[in-house]
């Protein structure tokens, strides 16, 4: 009887257990399950943004102009007699964007701005040298007018950016092939070439940096003045749209207040004289005062509409400065980093071309490939937020130029998507 009870006390403590033990896999599951349906997933979303047709179009964009550029190169150097080194592709690319507007190519990274930028610079600035010349719409111009040149500096500057990048591609793989080469070529670097070709590759600058992106950090700093300067200008109408909304509730209460003056001054003339005689009379002083109350109220109302619509042509500038703003400040720190990984691979092959030894050429070389991935990554990472840049910087122009204009007036092009 004794093991019996025993035996059924256990029995019952392992259905306990196994009922905990159940209930705590649910618990678990559960959380598992809230944990996988998260409404906020920064990869998804931001994958789902790679494949918007704006930014699919944007690429599009900017390779084919590319692959005109390289294709043009190919013909010429063809003519020419072709290359004669392994790393032809290489300097095919470092040719392309060696200098800002190359005469051997009709068409590089410099020119890129002419075909990414919509609206165009030249419609914008003629659309508003048609418009009003009143001083307060004068004053907002001249800021639409600065925002526009701003857009298209960054726009610039992120050409700019993406022809550093693809130098920067460009460098690692020379790096790369180099200390590759020499951990299985050379046993003594007396007579191989390949540490000379290092040793140039290094004593040129970094693409990254700062230097080589002058017109980056220069677009970067114009963004912060410029939302400052927009700010300041959208207070100041709101300011003035507002006090002429007083004033002309003001004048409003004003003529009312006369008219009910007026009108019993009316009556009261009325009891004591000719009735027609004295109407005529008490009425003429009442039309004479509120006439002109009535038409400042007008003309007040006119002037509120107006500064509210100019308000909402800087608001658009100043929010469009301000997203474009935040997305160079991202990149700007994304550039620092990528740099002081190129960086690193230019301080590994400074110590090979310093010691010459085989062991730690290898030792080089396997160092540079553990963090092709990395690099890679990286790089590609940046030209994608030099993509998104560039498509907030035509939504924030034509956001600024749809309120300048009216919505028909600048037509929408495929790509066009909400601000985010």
């Amino acid at each position: 009887m004794r093991w019996k009870r025993m035996h059924s006390s256990s029995s019952k403590s392992k259905s306990k257990s196994s009922n905990s033990l159940a209930a705590g896999g649910q618990l678990s599951m559960a959380r598992n399950s809230n944990h996988s349906r998260s409404p906020l997933n920064v990869n998804e979303e931001y994958n789902k943004t790679l494949r918007t047709k704006s930014f699919l179009d944007m690429c599009s964009k900017v390779h084919q102009q590319l692959r005109r550029t390289v294709s043009s190169i190919a013909s010429s150097s063809s003519e020419d007699g072709g290359s004669d080194d392994d790393d032809g592709g290489a300097t095919e690319e470092l040719k392309l964007d060696s200098s800002p507007r190359s005469e051997s190519s009709p068409l590089s990274y410099a020119d890129l701005p002419d075909f990414l930028l919509e609206p165009s610079q030249e419609s914008l600035v003629a659309a508003m040298a048609a418009t009003d010349d009143r001083s307060a719409h004068l004053e907002v111009n001249s800021l639409l007018l600065e925002f526009f040149d701003v857009t298209l500096e960054a726009c610039t500057a992120c050409t700019n950016l993406l022809a550093s990048i693809n130098r920067a591609r460009v460098h690692h793989r020379s790096i790369r092939h180099l200390l590759d080469k020499l951990s299985f070529a050379c046993s003594d670097g007396s007579d191989c070439t390949a540490f000379d070709r290092l040793a140039s590759l290094v004593n040129t600058e970094n693409p990254l940096h700062p230097q080589n992106l002058a017109h980056f950090h220069s677009a970067q700093s114009e963004y912060t003045r410029l939302m400052q300067r927009l700010t300041v200008a959208h207070r100041r109408i709101l300011r003035r749209a507002r006090l002429s909304r007083l004033t002309r509730k003001a004048t409003g209460i004003l003529t009312i207040s006369t008219c009910s003056i007026a009108m019993a001054v009316a009556l009261v003339i009325a009891v004591h004289t000719v009735i027609g005689v004295g109407v005529v009379v008490a009425i003429a002083p009442a039309i004479m005062t509120t006439a002109p109350l009535a038409a400042m109220s007008w003309a007040r109302a006119g002037k509120a509409r107006y500064l509210e619509k100019l308000g909402a042509q800087v608001d658009s500038a100043a929010k469009g400065a301000y997203i474009v703003g935040r997305d160079l400040d991202t990149m700007s720190r994304m550039v620092r980093r990528v740099h002081d990984e190129v960086e690193h691979e230019r301080d590994v092959a400074r110590m090979v071309l310093r010691d010459r030894e085989r062991q730690l050429v290898r030792e080089a070389a396997r160092e540079v490939e553990s963090g092709m991935a990395g690099m890679v990554e990286q790089l590609k990472e940046l030209e994608e937020h030099v993509y998104l840049c560039l498509i907030t910087i035509n939504r924030s122009r034509r956001m600024v130029a749809q309120e300048m204009m009216g919505a028909n007036a600048v037509p929408s092009p495929a790509a066009a998507e909400t601000m985010p």
